[in-house]
């Protein structure tokens, strides 16, 4: 997903005071061993190709109704893709075709002025748009009720509340229907007082992910992963190992208090922004700043600036740094999960037309990639790229 730089307030100083053990039988969480896997990456490289059972290129729909400026965001549920744009939020079904406009745009209580976020659960589509919060039947695109809410850039929902972060305290906070804050985890804790002001620029990606009914948070100074239940609890899950390629505490941003000397020692490290199907935990590796010193870790990602990733399988407790392989999934890097077992991306014709020209000599490119590329027009619509993973 495309990285957008918005002020948090993230720190690693895990201070939860409502956290369980995990429910597994030896209480003992999985290493994801992104380090390792990191220093051995000639030996230990993959192609998707391995954890592919299909992929799909579908382009969508292009007509004056559903023209698409740029994706910002993606949700893939029940078999149909919800695209955030600039203007819209824009519904199409599995095969590309446009269904509907989900809402619009304005000043009005049912109405939403912009899209910080957006998250569907049990069949309602949720807007963010900072003070506010605007439900949609996420079938049809009517609407069905405004929310108040604080002023927050990450929600979702989880058993009747919203679910946020608070970049000014680290709390994750439980937000009833009417606003209010009811209830809320120390989960990065910090004083304001150890921290340079206006210093917490980040490039932010989703907070929240996970799996149907298991709802998780990263931030991307934690080396655990935790699950929020029903019960406002956390529950660890999962450990990141990255090794010499996490970011030390005290070359923070919020300690260091100087930008540009954080670009060049950050430059070495590495952030993890994890994804997640039944199956398998997707790791994408993204920078801290605007330069790294790596080229690309598997192969790197320009729409959202990504240096790699890595799959970790649950089923085996291995974790594998993946490779380009422009003639299986050619122009594809994961980029959204639809939560169970597939990954979607997305390419802008120009692109594909331009690298399959240059390409299709050197490669034998997959039918449903070459099918797709000589049907579009440069003026088109974006083509979705779905993967479905083995089970």
């Amino acid at each position: 997903m495309k990285v957008i730089l918005k002020i948090i307030l993230l720190t690693l100083v895990v201070g939860c005071t409502n956290v369980q053990k995990p429910d597994n039988k030896k209480n003992i969480l999985p290493y994801v061993k992104i380090g390792e896997a990191l220093d051995n990456r000639k030996s230990n490289i993959k192609s998707l190709i391995d954890f592919i059972d299909s992929v799909k290129y579908i382009p969508l729909e292009t007509t004056p109704e559903c023209n698409i400026e740029e994706i910002k965001k993606i949700i893939s549920y029940n078999g149909n893709f919800y695209i955030w744009d600039y203007n819209a939020i824009l519904k199409f079904n599995s095969n590309g075709k446009f269904i509907c406009q989900i809402g619009k745009m304005g000043r009005g209580p049912k109405e939403y002025g912009r899209n910080r976020e957006m998250t569907i659960r049990k069949d309602t589509l949720f807007v963010n748009e900072g003070k506010k919060i605007v439900a949609f039947n996420a079938d049809d695109g009517s609407f069905i009720q405004s929310y108040s809410f604080p002023d927050r850039w990450f929600a979702e929902r989880l058993n009747g509340y919203f679910v946020s972060i608070n970049s000014k305290t680290g709390f994750i906070e439980f937000v009833n229907n009417r606003g209010s804050v009811t209830d809320s985890l120390d989960y990065e804790h910090f004083s304001q007082n150890e921290i340079y002001p206006d210093m917490m620029i980040y490039p932010v990606y989703d907070v929240f992910f996970g799996t149907p009914g298991a709802l998780k948070i990263s931030t991307s100074h934690n080396d655990t992963i935790f699950e929020i239940n029903r019960n406002h609890q956390l529950i660890p899950r999962y450990i990141f190992d990255i090794g010499d390629y996490k970011l030390p505490e005290k070359e923070r941003l919020e300690y260091l208090g100087d930008f540009m000397q954080f670009q060049k020692i950050t430059s070495g490290f590495v952030r993890p922004v994890p994804l997640e199907t039944t199956r398998f935990l997707i790791v994408q590796l993204g920078k801290w700043g605007a330069e790294s010193k790596y080229e690309d870790l598997g192969f790197r990602d320009n729409k959202a600036d990504l240096l790699g990733f890595g799959i970790f399988d649950k089923k085996t407790d291995e974790f594998f740094v993946i490779s380009e392989d422009n003639e299986n999934y050619p122009c594809f890097f994961p980029h959204v999960s639809d939560e169970e077992n597939r990954l979607i991306s997305w390419g802008y014709p120009v692109d594909l037309i331009s690298f399959y020209n240059e390409n299709k000599e050197k490669y034998n490119f997959c039918v449903s990639f070459t099918h797709t590329v000589k049907s579009l027009e440069m003026e088109d619509n974006p083509v979705i790229i779905e993967v479905k993973l083995k089970e």
